[in-house]
């Protein structure tokens, strides 16, 4: 039994590269149900690779990381030294995010991707609002402590310490500091020595829900008007994140090769 050879192509069939419009008579690759020459579609296979590729969303994660470490870097400064200033900060951390994320993928993103490039985002806020207020915690707690130390000795001494205590409020609040005049009122008093029990009993699944929304809530400190935008400065740089990650839809689809004349497109 004599094996038949394989069907020669037609001449007189061809195809038209859909990018540079090359003839092709032999062997055609199939874009998006676009016929493409072996010229132009390598530089599709590699986006394809890089999004879809072994690996692809943890090297695209890491330079989404390493821009999320700097966001969280420079937020903890600025809520450190000067925390009025810090929703400027916020938007430019969620486009950068984005920005990066979208480099790394040479522009052909999907929607894994937004959502990795949000959960970044929020994640930089998180830890730049989360370890300054802890720090701040952990100096009130010492400073309390020394005060209340203070307040074992005389009345003069105890005075002493109810101004130091007081003084200390009014500056993490960023009011002015007014200076006290003769002894504390009882209410003053009350305010400093008030122990604070009722954070004692909070839960586990509270605790994680309160730490959650803590870049929340550390807007909610400089007045309404304050809270208010920078809360929206919040949600604009999550929407920054998605938005610079967006594929628009892009889906690319690359088979081949075909024989003209054969496979999921028809020649001339």
């Amino acid at each position: 039994m004599v094996d038949q050879p394989d069907a020669t192509p037609d001449a007189a069939l061809y195809m038209s590269c859909s990018e540079c419009r090359a003839p092709m008579r032999e062997k055609y690759f199939s874009m998006n149900e676009r016929p493409m020459c072996a010229k132009c579609c390598p530089k599709y296979a590699r986006r394809i690779k890089r999004t879809d590729g072994p690996g692809a969303i943890w090297r695209v994660g890491l330079q989404g990381a390493l821009v999320a470490l700097a966001g969280a870097i420079a937020l903890m400064v600025v809520v450190k030294f000067v925390p009025p200033a810090r929703i400027f900060v916020l938007i430019p951390i969620g486009y950068y995010i984005g920005k990066r994320m979208m480099g790394s993928l040479d522009g052909y993103s999907t929607r894994r991707y937004q959502y990795l490039a949000v959960t970044l985002t929020y994640l930089c806020f998180l830890i730049g609002f989360t370890i300054p207020a802890i720090g701040a915690e952990r100096e009130a707690r010492n400073r309390r402590a020394e005060n209340r130390a203070k307040m074992q000795g005389t009345l003069a001494t105890e005075t002493d310490a109810i101004r130091e205590e007081l003084v200390a409020l009014n500056a993490q609040h960023g009011n002015p500091a007014a200076p006290l005049s003769g002894e504390p009122s009882r209410s003053e008093q009350q305010a400093v020595a008030a122990p604070k029990a009722a954070g004692n009993d909070i839960g586990p699944g509270l605790a994680f829900m309160l730490l959650l929304f803590s870049p929340v809530f550390a807007m909610m400190q400089f007045g309404m008007m304050a809270s208010a935008m920078g809360v929206m400065a919040l949600g604009y740089a999550l929407y920054q994140a998605w938005k610079q990650t967006d594929g628009e839809g892009m889906v690319l689809d690359l088979s081949g090769p075909y024989r003209v004349g054969q496979g999921p497109i028809p020649a001339r």
